[in-house]
């Protein structure tokens, strides 16, 4: 992936983020030109969470233990819209349907 496919991926789940503020659990509007189904959407904004969850907990552990409850309730907080897309579009059966564990 090139840094256009990247920029136009990461501007698609911007989007998604956006639209799905007044309603996290309204069907996903997937753009075709950026990803290739609703799974592929979900997957990479399941990657963006995992991707800034790991950033915390390493930013966490470089001060201490790290209550990893804490550090994740507190990124809910910060990225209300994607958690809730997350936890509205991906049940346990769905994350493995699409390759993921929860």
């Amino acid at each position: 992936m090139g840094w256009a496919d990247h920029y136009r991926r990461r501007d698609a789940l911007d989007a998604v983020l956006r639209d799905a503020r007044r309603d996290p659990s309204a069907p996903l509007i997937v753009d075709p030109d950026v990803f290739s189904s609703r799974n592929e959407l979900l997957l990479a904004l399941d990657h963006r969470w995992h991707n800034k969850l790991t950033a915390r907990m390493e930013t966490a552990a470089l001060e201490g233990p790290v209550d990893e409850d804490r550090v994740t309730a507190d990124l809910a907080a910060d990225e209300p819209t994607l958690r809730a897309i997350l936890d509205a579009h991906l049940s346990l059966g769905s994350y493995r349907a699409v390759g993921m564990t929860p």
